[in-house]
């Protein structure tokens, strides 16, 4: 798993915004981190099984995994991750 201190600050920017809401592809910059923290298993696309359950958005929107969510909430709240498994 990622530890916090690897990220960089437009990581930790873009994950506190997929905190608040899927992210579009609108910047190549942007664009690029998405992907990176896609690799990290941080980000992931909508995808086609985000709108069999209901998204109405694009399928090329940026959400939070698992993964992601964990880390964004332990970092907010300055606690350890804890690994299961």
């Amino acid at each position: 798993m990622t530890e916090p201190h690897d990220l960089s600050r437009d990581e930790r920017n873009i994950l506190l915004a997929a905190l608040r809401g899927p992210l579009f592809d609108r910047e190549p910059a942007v664009m690029g981190l998405c992907l990176r923290l896609c690799g990290r298993k941080l980000l992931q696309r909508a995808g086609s099984v985000a709108v069999a359950n209901g998204w109405r958005g694009s399928p090329h929107a940026f959400v939070l995994t698992r993964e992601g969510w964990s880390l964004v909430n332990a970092e907010r709240r300055r606690v350890p991750i804890l690994r299961v498994g």
